[in-house]
C-alpha cells in the first residue's frame, strides 16, 4: 500500500468516526430534548408544579429515569416541609382561637360590673367604649385566624338582611347616638332574604360599618343607608355612608393588606386589616365586593351575593 493510499485510509476512517461520533451526539441530543420538551409541557399543564414527576412519561432511557428520580425526590423533600409549616400555621391557629376566647372572658365580666355599677362617672370615663374597641380588635384577629379555614366553618342558608343590620346597628349604639348618627334600612324591611352564611357575613358587614363610623365627616352627622338592589340577575347589598370619602387614586387599594389611605394616616387609628379580610372572606363564601367613593361625599361597598 503507498503512502498516498494509506493517508487516504486514514482520512476517511477519521470522517467515519467522527460522523458516528456526531450521529451519537444528535442521538443523544434528541432524547434529552424530546425529555425536557415533554417535562416544559407537563410542567405547564399542570396547576401545581411540583408534581410533575406524577404526569412525566417513562421514555425508558437512563436520563428520563435519572430525572424522575430527582424530581420525585424534590417532591417528597417539598412535601415534608410543607407539612410541617402547616402543622405549625394550624398550631398558631389554635393558639390565636384559644387567645381570643380566653381574653373575652375578662371584657365580659367589665361589661358586666360596669352595668351593675351604675354610677355617671363610669360611663363618663369612657371605660366601655374601650371595651368595644377592644371586643372588635379580638374578633378581627379571632376571623383572621380562620379565614384560610372558612370552608370547615361555614354554612351556607337564607339569612335575614334586616336582622343582620338591625344586630350590627344594635352593638353600636352606644357610639352612634353620641353622633347622632341617623340610619336607614327601609328597603330592608320585609322578607329580604340572601343565600349566605349568617355569622360571616355579619363580621363582614360589621367591619365596613366600623370604617364609615371610623371615617365619618366632621362636617356633618353620620348617615348610613342599607338597600337591596340588583344587578345582571345578582342581589346586591349596598352599604352607603356620608363620610370623608377615598381618592379616586386609592379605590383600586382599598382591598389590599395593610393599606390605610390618606384618611388612616390623618389622625385615625387604622390597621388596613378590616377590608381585606371582608374581601377574602366573600371570596371564600363566593360573593363579590367592591366599593365606590368620592372624596368628601362618601362611600358605598357593594356585597354581591
Amino acid at each position: 500500500m503507498t503512502i498516498k493510499g494509506s493517508t487516504a485510509l486514514m482520512i476517511y476512517v477519521a470522517a467515519i468516526c467522527a460522523f458516528s461520533f456526531f450521529v451519537c451526539m444528535y442521538v443523544d441530543y434528541r432524547k434529552l430534548k424530546n425529555l425536557f420538551d415533554d417535562a416544559q409541557s407537563g410542567i405547564e399543564a399542570l396547576d401545581k408544579k411540583y408534581l410533575l414527576s406524577e404526569v412525566l412519561e417513562d421514555q425508558g432511557t437512563q436520563e428520563s429515569e435519572s430525572l424522575w428520580s430527582l424530581l420525585k425526590k424534590a417532591e417528597v423533600s417539598m412535601s415534608e416541609n410543607v407539612a410541617k409549616y402547616r402543622r405549625g400555621s394550624e398550631e398558631y391557629r389554635d393558639y390565636i382561637e384559644t387567645w381570643v376566647h380566653e381574653i373575652k372572658i375578662p371584657i365580659s365580666a367589665s361589661r358586666m360590673i360596669i352595668e351593675n355599677h351604675g354610677e355617671d362617672s363610669v360611663s363618663e370615663s369612657g371605660i366601655a367604649d374601650e371595651l368595644d374597641r377592644l371586643e372588635g380588635y379580638v374578633d378581627q384577629a379571632l376571623f383572621y385566624a380562620r379565614s384560610s379555614y372558612v370552608e370547615k366553618d361555614f354554612f351556607i342558608k337564607e339569612v335575614d338582611l334586616e336582622e343582620i343590620i338591625k344586630g350590627i346597628i344594635s352593638k353600636r349604639r352606644k357610639t352612634l347616638i353620641p353622633m347622632h348618627a341617623s340610619i336607614d334600612i327601609g328597603t330592608l324591611q320585609g322578607d329580604k332574604k340572601i343565600l349566605s352564611d349568617g355569622k360571616w357575613l355579619s363580621f363582614i358587614v360589621s367591619q365596613i360599618v366600623d370604617n364609615s363610623i371610623k371615617y365619618a365627616s366632621p362636617d356633618r352627622n353620620l348617615k348610613l343607608s342599607f338597600y337591596l338592589t340588583e344587578e345582571a340577575g345578582r342581589q346586591v347589598l349596598n352599604l352607603e355612608d356620608n363620610g370623608v370619602g377615598m381618592k379616586s387614586s386609592e379605590i383600586p387599594r382599598a382591598f389590599e393588606k395593610g393599606f390605610t389611605g390618606t384618611n388612616g394616616r390623618s389622625g385615625r387609628a387604622s390597621t388596613g386589616i378590616g377590608l381585606y379580610l371582608c374581601r377574602k372572606l366573600c371570596l371564600r363564601l363566593e360573593h363579590e365586593i367592591a366599593i365606590e367613593s368620592k372624596e368628601g361625599e362618601g362611600t358605598t361597598v357593594k356585597i354581591m351575593f
